[in-house]
């Protein structure tokens, strides 16, 4: 990446007004993907700031966007006028190789990696209340998962979090011995 592309510690996030915010490198999306980012800033808000670059001359000011194109529809979607947004310099050659290093790296998580999470953000010392405010889902939902990820149920998360299993049924899987278990299974 070029030398002149700020590090972590010079950017700082303002408002930008969404409709002066130009798309270089525009991508289709999954459109139920699409409906649940809406759907999750609506409920708990920007969880990251987009990134963008001043165009040169122009008044008011416009900007080229490096990363972000999904929240930044998202917020138009929401009918919202601005959005958090990080000011870098750089040219418009270098926003496309930025932005398609970007798309490029996004990789596909496992269906239990958002849930791991839940097991970081308890070591981190966060309660069950602070976690699920952070990811938008119930106390109770992020005791469950939690406590299945401690007696090491993966498999068992996985199959919640793919729809394959309803939750309170792997509570009922995890818990149960052998012969409870086999019950539980031909139960689902």
């Amino acid at each position: 990446m070029p030398d002149d592309i700020p590090t972590d510690d010079h950017k700082h996030v303002t408002l930008i007004p969404t409709d002066r915010i130009r798309i270089l490198n525009p991508r289709v999306r999954n459109r139920r993907t699409f409906e649940e980012m809406v759907e999750s800033i609506a409920r708990i808000g920007l969880k990251r700031p987009i990134t963008v670059t001043r165009r040169e001359d122009t008044e008011p000011a416009e900007y080229d966007l490096i990363c972000g194109q999904g929240r930044l529809e998202a917020f138009i979607e929401l009918k919202q006028n601005a959005i958090p947004a990080i000011v870098i310099d750089a040219e418009e050659s270098d926003c496309l190789v930025i932005s398609l290093v970007e798309n490029c790296a996004r990789r596909q998580h496992r269906a239990i990696d958002p849930m791991q999470e839940i097991g970081t953000l308890r070591k981190r010392g966060y309660n069950d209340r602070e976690i699920a405010d952070k990811i938008g889902v119930s106390p109770e939902y992020v005791n469950m998962i939690a406590g299945l990820l401690e007696r090491g149920e993966q498999r068992l998360v996985s199959a919640v979090e793919t729809g394959l299993m309803p939750l309170n049924l792997a509570i009922e899987i995890s818990r149960a011995d052998d012969e409870g278990a086999q019950r539980a299974l031909m139960d689902a």
